[in-house]
This record gives C-alpha cells, sequence and structure tokens, in this order.
C-alpha cells in the first residue's frame, strides 16, 4: 500500500515543484517587463502632459492678446495702465507667471513686470537673447496671416492665436516662455502699423508648479535636474527642450515598480496555492472517493452555476458584487489602493437590431472572451447583464487602473468577426479608484461612481475611459435639473414651436417647418440639439413629439396656402400604433392631411421591416406627403427612395455649406436634384444661408429652400404676417 502511495505521490510533488519553479521563473520575466512597461508608460504620460501645460498657458493668455481692446491699447494708443491691470496683474494673478513683457513692433519693451519686485526696461533687455526665437516665431506667423481690414461679414472672429512657446533658461532658471502676437478678434480695431505689438510671459518651473505638477500626475519624489547633464540612473525623466531642441533641463521622479509590487505579493500566495493543490491531490489520490468527488463536482457546476452568467461562463452581476464588497472591505488592510470599472457597448443595439439576437448573442460572447484575455487573475470581470461588463481590481493603482481602461478600450474598438459578418461596436470605459481614506463610501457608491464616469465618456463622444471626478456629481445633478425642467416645461407649455419658411425661386413662401423650442424661465432658451436629445434619453421624446404634432397640425389651420412640414423621430416610427395616434391628432385637431407633410430619416427606415412599410403605407392612406429628411447621411438613401413611397428628398446642410467653394460639394447636390427629377420627386435644400449658394442651386436646378438667407424660424403670429402680406419674403432677403 506504501509502495502505491509512493508511485502515487512523488509524481505529484515532482510536478507541483516544477511548477513552482516556472511559476516562479515566470513571475520574475512579467515583474522586468511589467516595470519596464509601466515605466515607458509613465515617461510618455509626462511629456503629455507638459505639452499640456504649455497649451493650457497658450489658452491662457490668448483672450488677453486676442481681443480688440489690446489692439487699441497697446498698439493704437499705449496705455500702461491698462496693460498693468489686463496684462501684468490679470495674467499673473490667473495663471501666476513669474514675469510679463510687452513688446512693440520694433521688438521694444513697451512694459514689463514681474513678481514681487519692480522691473524696468534694462531688466528685460538683459533677457531679451531668452525670448528673441520665440519673438521670431510669432513675428513669421504674423507675416504668413491674412492681412485683416475689418469686421467680417457673418461676425465671427477675424483671426486666430499666433503664439510661440519652449522652455528656456534665463539667470540659471528654468522658465516656459510663451510670445504672443496682439491681434483684434471682432476686427473693431486693427494694428496701425505693419508689425502688432507681442505680449511675452516666463512661467519658473519652481517648488510650487513641480508640487502641482506631481500631484497632478501622482509622481514621487519629483524635482528638477537642471543642464544637460547625465540624470540619476535610477530615476525616471523627461527631457525639457529649447527652442533649439537642446536640453536645458530634465524632469526627474522616482518611477513606479508595479512588477516589485506585483512579486512581492504573489510569490508567497501562489506557493500556498500550489502546495494546497499537492496536498488536496495526494488526499484525493489514496483515498480515491470517487462518491465524494461526484458530490463535490455537482456541488461546485451548480454554484458556478448561480455565481456565472449561462452565456459568457463571465462572473456575474452576484459574484461581481460580492467581490466588489470584499475589495472595499479589505481596503483597511491594504495600503493600496483599489478600482472598479464599467464597461458598456456603444453600438450593440445597431448590432442587434440589424442582425437579429443571435448575432447580438454570439457578439457578447467574442466581447466576453476578448476583454477576459485583458484581465489578471486578481481583476474580476464580470457581465453585468445586456451590453454591461464590469471589472473589480482589487489592488491597482491609478496608473494601473489608466492602463487597464486604455486596453479594454482599445479592445472593444477592434472589428469582431461573427457568423453575420465583421461589425464594430467600441465601448465607454467609467474608472472609479477609491483609496483606503475612502473605505467608508462602501460598493454601492464605488460601483455607482464607475456608471457615473462611464456616461461621461459616452457623452463625451464614446469610445474612450473617463475618470470619475466630483464635478461628475454636479453635471448629473445639473442635466437631471434639466429634464426636470423640461417635464415640467412640457407640462406647463414652456415648449413651443417656430416655423421656419420654405421658399421657391422667386422668394415665394411655399410651406414652414415645424421646429421645437424650449424657453427656460431661467436659463433662457435652450438648444434643441441639447433638449432633444434628452428627451431622447429620457423617455420624453413621444410626448414632446405628440406636442409638436399637435401645435402644428392646428396652426396649419391658419394658412391654407402653405404646407405645414413635420418632423417624425425614428423612436416614433418605431413605436406599434404610431399611425393611430397621428389619426387621432388629426381629428382633434380639424386639420387635413393633404396640408401636412411627415419628414422621416434614414434612422427610422433602417430596420426596413414590415411594421416601417406598414406604418409608411398607413400615414399615405391618410392623405400625408412624406419627405425623406438629412438625405445622404444615413445608410441607404438610393434604396430607401425605392422602396419607400417618398414624396420629397430634403438636401442635408452638409452638402449645402461648402457650396461656392468646393466643386466636387456642388456636383453631389446636383446629382441629388438629378436623382430626383429622373424619380419625380421634389428636392428642397436646407441650410442655405448665402447668396451664393442660393444662385449656384438655382443653376443646378434646386428651386426649393429654406435656411437663415430667407428668415430664421418664427413665431406662428410672424408667419401670419407674412401670408397677410402676400406671402413673399422681402426682396433684399433673397436678391
Amino acid at each position: 500500500m506504501k509502495g502505491v502511495e509512493a508511485r502515487l505521490s512523488a509524481p505529484l510533488a515532482a510536478m507541483a515543484l516544477l511548477t513552482v519553479g516556472v511559476l516562479v521563473a515566470v513571475l520574475f520575466m512579467m515583474a522586468a517587463r511589467v516595470d519596464r512597461d509601466a515605466l515607458r508608460h509613465e515617461q510618455a504620460l509626462v511629456a503629455r502632459g507638459m505639452d499640456s501645460k504649455i497649451a493650457d498657458i497658450q489658452r491662457a493668455v490668448s483672450p488677453q492678446v486676442l481681443w480688440d481692446d489690446a489692439v487699441i491699447k497697446l498698439d493704437n494708443r499705449f496705455d500702461a495702465g491698462w496693460a498693468e491691470e489686463n496684462i501684468g496683474a490679470y495674467l499673473m494673478g490667473q495663471v501666476g507667471f513669474d514675469m510679463i513683457f510687452v513688446i512693440d513692433g520694433q521688438d521694444r519693451p513697451l512694459f514689463s513686470a514681474r513678481v514681487g519686485k519692480p522691473t524696468t526696461a534694462a531688466y528685460y533687455e538683459r533677457r531679451a537673447p531668452s525670448f528673441a526665437p520665440l519673438i521670431r516665431k510669432v513675428r513669421a506667423l504674423e507675416v504668413r496671416r491674412p492681412r485683416i481690414t475689418g469686421p467680417r461679414v457673418d461676425g465671427g472672429l477675424v483671426a486666430t492665436p499666433a503664439q510661440a512657446s519652449a522652455v528656456e533658461s534665463i539667470d540659471g532658471e528654468v522658465y516656459i516662455v510663451t510670445a504672443s502676437l496682439v491681434q483684434p478678434d471682432f476686427g473693431k480695431a486693427l494694428p496701425r502699423q505693419a508689425r502688432a505689438p507681442v505680449v511675452v510671459t516666463a512661467l519658473r518651473l519652481d517648488a510650487v508648479f513641480l508640487e502641482a505638477f506631481s500631484s497632478r500626475f501622482l509622481l514621487a519624489g519629483i524635482h528638477l535636474h537642471k543642464g544637460d547633464a547625465r540624470p540619476d540612473a535610477d530615476d525616471a525623466h523627461v527631457p525639457l527642450r529649447n527652442h533649439a531642441g537642446q536640453v536645458v533641463a530634465t524632469l526627474d521622479w522616482a518611477p513606479p515598480h508595479p512588477g516589485q509590487r506585483l512579486l512581492r505579493k504573489a510569490v508567497v500566495p501562489i506557493l500556498l496555492v500550489v502546495g494546497g493543490l499537492a496536498v488536496v491531490a495526494l488526499l484525493f489520490a489514496r483515498r480515491s472517493r470517487r462518491i465524494a468527488e461526484g458530490l463535490v463536482a455537482s456541488e461546485a457546476r451548480a454554484k458556478h452555476m448561480a455565481m456565472h452568467d449561462a452565456l459568457t461562463g463571465l462572473p456575474n452581476r452576484v459574484l461581481f458584487e460580492e467581490r466588489l464588497r470584499q475589495g472595499v472591505d479589505g481596503l483597511s488592510r491594504r495600503r493600496g489602493a483599489m478600482a472598479v470599472l464599467a464597461i458598456d457597448l456603444d453600438r450593440f443595439k445597431a448590432v442587434n437590431d440589424t442582425h437579429g439576437h443571435a448575432a447580438g448573442d454570439e457578439l457578447i460572447q467574442v466581447i466576453g472572451a476578448r476583454l477576459a484575455g485583458l484581465c489578471r487573475a486578481s481583476e474580476t470581470l464580470a457581465r453585468l447583464g445586456g451590453d454591461e461588463f464590469g471589472v473589480v481590481a482589487a489592488e491597482i493603482d491609478p496608473q494601473g487602473a489608466a492602463a487597464l481602461a486604455e486596453r479594454l478600450v482599445a479592445a472593444l474598438a477592434a472589428p469582431v468577426d461573427l457568423s453575420c459578418g465583421t461589425v464594430f461596436v467600441g465601448g465607454s470605459v467609467g474608472v472609479a479608484v477609491i483609496t483606503p481614506d475612502e473605505a467608508f463610501v462602501g460598493a454601492v457608491e464605488a460601483a455607482r461612481r464607475a456608471d457615473v464616469a462611464m456616461y461621461r465618456a459616452k457623452d463625451q463622444g464614446r469610445g474612450r475611459y473617463c475618470f470619475f471626478e466630483a464635478e461628475m456629481d454636479a453635471a448629473l445633478k445639473a442635466r437631471r435639473g434639466l429634464e426636470a425642467d423640461l417635464r415640467k416645461a412640457l407640462r406647463d407649455g414652456g415648449v413651443w414651436v417656430a416655423y421656419q419658411p420654405q421658399v421657391d425661386a422667386a422668394g415665394k413662401v411655399l410651406g414652414v417647418e415645424a421646429l421645437a423650442r424650449w424657453t427656460h424661465p431661467e436659463k433662457g432658451a435652450i438648444s434643441p440639439g441639447a433638449f432633444v436629445p434628452l428627451a431622447e434619453d429620457c423617455g420624453l421624446i413621444d410626448e414632446l413629439g405628440r406636442l409638436i404634432m399637435r401645435r402644428a397640425f392646428t396652426d396649419s389651420l391658419r394658412w391654407k396656402d402653405l404646407k405645414v412640414a413635420v418632423n417624425v423621430s425614428a423612436l416614433q416610427m418605431r413605436q406599434a400604433g404610431f399611425p393611430d395616434l397621428v389619426a387621432q391628432i388629426l381629428a382633434e385637431t380639424g386639420a387635413r392631411a393633404e396640408k401636412i407633410e411627415l419628414e422621416i430619416t434614414e434612422g427610422a427606415l433602417l430596420g426596413d421591416d414590415e411594421a416601417t412599410h406598414d406604418a409608411i403605407n398607413r400615414l399615405r392612406e391618410m392623405g400625408f406627403s412624406l419627405a425623406l429628411d438629412d438625405f445622404g447621411t444615413g445608410y441607404s438613401s438610393l434604396s430607401y427612395l425605392r422602396r419607400y413611397p417618398i414624396d420629397k428628398i430634403k438636401i442635408d446642410r452638409s452638402f449645402i455649406t461648402p457650396l461656392g467653394g468646393d466643386k466636387e460639394a456642388g456636383a453631389v447636390v446636383a446629382a441629388i436634384v438629378r436623382l430626383a427629377k429622373a424619380l419625380k420627386l421634389s428636392v428642397i435644400a436646407e441650410g442655405v444661408e448665402t447668396n451664393q449658394q442660393r444662385e449656384q442651386l438655382h443653376e443646378i436646378g434646386c428651386v426649393q429652400a429654406q435656411g437663415f438667407l430667407f428668415s430664421a424660424p418664427l413665431a406662428a403670429d410672424a408667419i401670419d404676417t407674412i401670408v397677410d402680406e402676400g406671402g413673399r419674403m422681402h426682396l433684399a432677403a433673397v436678391a
């Protein structure tokens, strides 16, 4: 019996020892690689941070020099008091510059200021060689800029910032020096001389600067190594170069060693786990209890099913919340921080709607496996439901959390090969880092913070990650407040309807487009670009659509010779019973369907299913005419024109705006007009703002148009006035 046990235990013991050796060797190699990767990432991050700091300085100076008042007070008629208040005192107070100089067109000092001490022209002259290269760069930009002769016709800015920055060594200290050209913003004042004044600012990289920079990027032991001598080999460093590319200093700090920390923390647990596995294996070999093994396996399967997602095999929400609670509760026993990441796919619904639920399930499986391959054993990746995933990283610092988030975003952005073809989804990631000092927040709050950060990432354009910041709560509360105000406005009449005229070649008003407007009692006019997406997100788009439709149908009775266009959202079109709702509003208002034009976007036709066809056919049977809005910006415009009974197409403003200066844009619009005529469809251009655009549209053959060239959206009473005056826009507006 003992011989049998020896024959069973010896191979197991040898395998355990070999496994331990291999794991330790791999761990040492991984630790060294992790340290190298972390160092490279942090050096790149700090270099970008220094570039960002220089860009921030330029943005801070720009409003003070790109200003009509600055041209008047610094060029036309130098005002020392104005310069002291608006250049010296303001910029030193706002940005913390150490030196500020105003140089005239002959590069002579007009104004000098420095922190804490008086200064003179001679003070500038002694340091002028350090500023001269940047001033020359700005002068070169000045020569190349378009000549400014006065205000622009459209009221926009007449100039863009002309600035140059570099890190320079002055009097043995290191400064960020910026030279900025004084220019008008709206052209109400113009420089009198061929060369305008230049404002030179210098910000010293002192202890205060280094402390703020260190706090922002979580750098330990940061210090400035002046000169081009070789820095300490044990430090991480980023070279700071002057205008000529010469190293004037290096920014040094103690680099992170996540690999070594991982090594110290992982060796003992791995040894314990391997040793425990060896003991358990030996016991199983000796005792050979098949029935017990069967029971254990059955129990493990049941527990796994209860704690894991059936589709992906990943931990489910229950296990995720348990690991999150364990991580937060364990913060008091650890010195390091932890992180929780919320992940949401960006275009999952489009795949589901287009290719079906089977494709959606396959996509979730592929994405789950891809994300799991990026997470370490100490990190719990879970599927929380639908297209939502979460990660609990119990021992990770902010840099590590950022690196993990970057990997996740990159993996989500990669194409996904499915049975139905290749799709692109992308994803947004929110990161909440919880330190030991914040252990009191609890697991629920930690997960909420990650969700808030994830929604901020979506709001900022999707396909990115975002760390939670306290300001996000304020922004979320503001959004919720705006949502509550919108609900109240829909209930109390704060949302109203404006109408933009649609005219023919002679300027005669043929119809109007109904547009939603919201006048907030405290914030004034709220842009439709802000509250319409908000209504879609919070489920108010149906109520908003009904309100606009009812008002537009009612107002259509006021103008017997005008056609009223009403926008219909994709969400409205997809609702069951939408045609019944339209018929009900038509009956309540007494409007005539023949006087109403429903504008639908290509997104409303995306499904191309039987329900969409039925809804559109029923609307046509009621007598409504249909226009395809934003033509050319969707998915399959040409096929929609053949499959659906469309009466008119609206050329999107993105094609109209380049007219007059872009031959290709004119060719595209001409092709759209020819296509419409070939299909016997009406065509109208939206967003017409210049006579040049109008004239080119007439040459192309598009005689119907709307836009600010003719009229801004007007209240219904103003449309009454136009109708009473003959239904024609003033000739001056369309000449």
